[in-house]
């Protein structure tokens, strides 16, 4: 004989606030915090504060607003680079003509 776990009719009280918290998006962002306190590589000393700092709204748009700045600086920094590099290359090209040029016996 098999036995089934029969569950009790959720409470409608209970329902409406599932729901509720559900449709304002709560659930996720909780769930959100939590999930990204799992996949911390080292856990933090607190845990409470790291919870916080993941699910408070005004937290993620300064946070959004630094990486916003440190995008725009690292995008500065690239093109620095990379004009840097462009130079280089041309450097290395003029030596290498020049080394070719000099490395000619001459007749």
């Amino acid at each position: 004989m098999t036995s089934y776990r029969t569950f009790a009719p959720v409470d409608s009280k209970k329902e409406d606030f599932r729901k509720y918290i559900e449709k304002s998006g709560l659930l996720e962002r909780m769930t959100l915090a939590l999930v990204s306190l799992f996949e911390e590589q080292e856990r933090p000393e607190n845990a409470i504060a790291y919870f916080k700092s993941r699910f408070d709204p005004d937290s993620w748009e300064t946070s959004n607003e630094a990486m916003k700045k440190e995008l725009e600086q690292v995008r500065r920094q690239l093109e620095e680079l990379q004009i840097e590099h462009n130079l280089l290359k041309m450097q290395m090209a003029k030596g290498v003509v020049e080394e070719a040029v000099v490395a000619e016996p001459e007749q």
